[in-house]
């Protein structure tokens, strides 16, 4: 959910258990099964996600609005489309996302789709006041693909990798209207490196694990998940919030696990507050007390929780409604094991409650 604010954040949030990370967490009402991952967007009375076809593989991009779903009159895709909603520049509800002339590798089980690794990846734009698509050709560069975009009203951001460092990816803004130049953002952490105390020499880890995942705009701010590569086994996650022309926020961080994986992302905007998902997967054992969702108000820096499920693929806030999409039997790809027809990922929506 987005919605302006004109607050400054300085510091970063450190995360403490409370009450409700012991609290029971409660299933989502469920909207839509599914059988693979997929983002999940909401704006305006609208909830966006995609939804595969069994026979093809192919994914469309399905809508619901006043208790009707709907799939949306746009080209199919190999992978879920890395959609999200927003006011358009004349404040009526649109989506934006990518298509690649080469999909990058699709995601399973908890591990994501890596949108920075598509070739050829523009950007796009679809009107759901006059049901049509299109290319935002001055924010698609001939030399680069885009990933991950996010609007609000006249102002986009999204992830950028450019051929010729395919590697590493960046984290740009522009006006979605006119030929004004992106401008790039900070982004997050490339790495880590420490010293030798004995030899003094300074290692790094490799830098071309990072990249940008679920960007959310609203009004000024940007809020990100950003992941890369650490000394921990498994890979570094951070949650992130910039003031577009202002100051660049770390507010929380997950170091990398072993068999088990804590995973940070989906951060969203309410009433002048943060909100994101803190999942878990693998060795059960490992899991108590680290997962649930967290909100934290930008102003204060006061810091909430609630309980969720631990096998959270994707999480949306709006009108005090959380959307998430969780898997009844994490590690299984949405499919099951034995296979379930139809799935075992739910879309639900909850009202959790946070303290």
């Amino acid at each position: 959910m987005k919605r302006l604010v004109t607050a400054c954040l300085a510091v970063a949030t450190v995360l403490v258990p409370g009450a409700a990370a012991r609290a029971q967490a409660v299933p989502p009402a469920p909207i839509a099964t599914l059988d693979r991952s997929t983002p999940v967007a909401y704006f305006g009375g609208v909830l966006l996600w995609s939804a595969r076809d069994p026979a093809t593989g192919a994914w469309a991009l399905v809508s619901r609005a006043g208790g009707v779903t709907q799939r949306l009159p746009v080209a199919q895709r190999r992978v879920p489309f890395d959609a999200d909603l927003g006011p358009g520049p004349d404040g009526s509800v649109v989506a934006v996302y990518s298509r690649c002339d080469r999909e990058p590798p699709p995601g399973s089980g908890f591990a994501p789709t890596l949108y920075n690794r598509g070739r050829g990846c523009d950007l796009f734009l679809f009107d759901f006041a006059t049901s049509t698509e299109r290319r935002l050709a001055n924010a698609s560069a001939p030399n680069a693909s885009e990933f991950f975009p996010t609007i609000w009203r006249g102002t986009l951001a999204f992830g950028r990798v450019y051929d010729t460092k395919p590697d590493l990816p960046y984290v740009y803004t522009r006006p979605v209207v006119g030929t004004a130049r992106s401008t790039r953002q900070p982004g997050g952490a490339r790495n880590a490196c420490r010293r030798d105390p004995r030899s003094g020499r300074t290692s790094c880890s490799p830098a071309t694990q990072s990249r940008p995942m679920s960007l959310e705009l609203w009004g000024r701010r940007l809020a990100f998940a950003w992941t890369f590569s650490g000394f921990a086994e498994g890979l570094d996650m951070e949650i992130r919030l910039d003031t577009i022309g202002g100051g660049h926020t770390l507010v929380a961080r997950q170091s990398g696990g072993g068999l088990t994986q804590v995973q940070l992302g989906w951060p969203a905007f309410e009433n002048g507050r943060l909100y994101w998902s803190v999942a878990c997967f693998g060795d059960p054992q490992g899991c108590p007390g680290r997962f649930g969702l967290r909100r934290m108000r930008i102003t204060t820096r006061e810091l909430e929780r609630a309980p969720s499920l631990a096998a959270t693929l994707a999480h949306e806030r709006d009108g005090g409604v959380t959307y998430l999409l969780t898997d009844a039997q994490p590690g299984a790809d949405c499919l099951g094991d034995p296979a379930v027809p139809g799935g075992t990922c739910t879309l639900g929506a909850v009202s959790p409650a946070f303290s």
